[in-house]
């Protein structure tokens, strides 16, 4: 097939996005008229866009990690679970905007630069994914991330004039933190969970940060039971704002960074610097790599997947995807030259 001829890749947009769906179509089809640009407004929709698209065109997702996700699950239906995902790519729109960052964007307007002044085909990296309550993810967990998570969309819902600003940036994130999230562990205390690898094969990170597999470990064995500030499980390294939550996410493909701080709130506030830029080797950090995990928590506690608040639970599966997403890797994809 020619270059002429080959599939377009495709960038999907949610006409129901807050920040302009339809004029963020109109911005991409200009500046990048060598793609498609569809918008979607409903998952019906979307579904349908994808079955007609080839399964090895790039297809991208303009928004944050919700959005990127909700098209890495319906690429995942559109062909009935495919033995490997279509390529994706992220122009970044969201807040946060982790899995954009850490496949090299952080900005939208360089995105589209960097596309606008590429020639042949796009440049990948292959991620993990996880699977929880059926649904892929690339993060999802119980604790003070889903609490901050909630405080943070209540924050911004209700911030106006320039505080929308600052409540949009790494600033509104510790506002969050230091006006909701702790002082509500502070009342509630923290909840205790049991954590239970459902696969033998589990491994340590130690001081500097190698890997070494678990000896005499069986699926079911318990590894930890104690308190949870924050117990989950991620295969992208940040949450958010270069926020390393998960240091270790990437380090063994089709495996999970399963990590549960069971720090207090005081101890927890002093160690947010270290915490964000990935420092392990804290009093009360517990980090795993596993393929399979279950907590069970002794009280229902807040919980989200990808950024997106999903409720209480009580109990959770979460297991890494056998299989890998070819993500664009923007660091490989050239500016134009001017």
């Amino acid at each position: 097939m020619s270059a002429d001829s080959s599939p377009r890749p495709l960038i999907v947009v949610n006409a129901n996005a807050k920040r302009g769906g339809r004029r963020i179509a109109a911005e991409l089809a200009k500046r990048l008229p060598h793609m498609r640009v569809a918008m979607t407004r409903s998952i019906d929709e979307l579904d349908a866009l994808l079955r007609e698209q080839p399964q090895d065109s790039p297809v991208f997702a303009a928004g944050g990690d919700g959005t990127a996700i909700s098209l890495t699950n319906a690429l995942d239906r559109a062909w009935a679970k495919p033995a490997r995902l279509p390529p994706i790519g992220i122009l970044p729109l969201g807040t946060g905007n982790a899995w954009a960052r850490v496949s090299g964007v952080s900005a939208l307007n360089d995105a589209v630069e960097r596309l606008a002044g590429h020639h042949g085909p796009l440049p990948t990296r292959a991620f993990s994914l996880a699977r929880c309550e059926g649904q892929l993810t690339h993060f999802c967990g119980s604790g003070w991330d889903a609490e901050l998570l909630d405080a943070y969309r209540r924050q911004l819902e209700h911030a106006h004039g320039p505080m929308k600003r600052v409540a949009k940036s790494v600033g509104g994130y510790l506002i969050a933190v230091f006006r909701d999230t702790i002082p509500r562990s502070f009342m509630r205390g923290l909840p205790h969970v049991r954590v239970e690898t459902l696969d033998g094969e589990v491994y340590l990170p130690d001081a500097n940060g190698r890997i070494h597999r678990m000896v005499n470990v069986y699926p079911g064995d318990v590894l930890y039971e104690g308190p949870a500030a924050v117990a989950g499980a991620a295969t992208c390294p940040e949450f958010g704002y270069r926020f390393r939550a998960y240091p270790f996410a990437e380090r063994l493909l089709n495996f999970l960074h399963v990590r549960v701080y069971g720090a207090n709130s005081a101890v927890g506030a002093l160690t947010i610097p270290k915490l964000w830029v990935g420092e392990s080797k804290l009093p009360n950090m517990n980090d795993w790599l596993m393929k399979r995990v279950r907590f069970t928590f002794n009280r229902p506690v807040a919980f989200q997947s990808a950024g997106d608040p999903w409720g209480l639970r009580e109990s959770c599966v979460i297991e890494a995807d056998d299989r890998l997403v070819d993500v664009v890797d923007w660091r490989q994809v050239d500016r134009r030259d001017d």
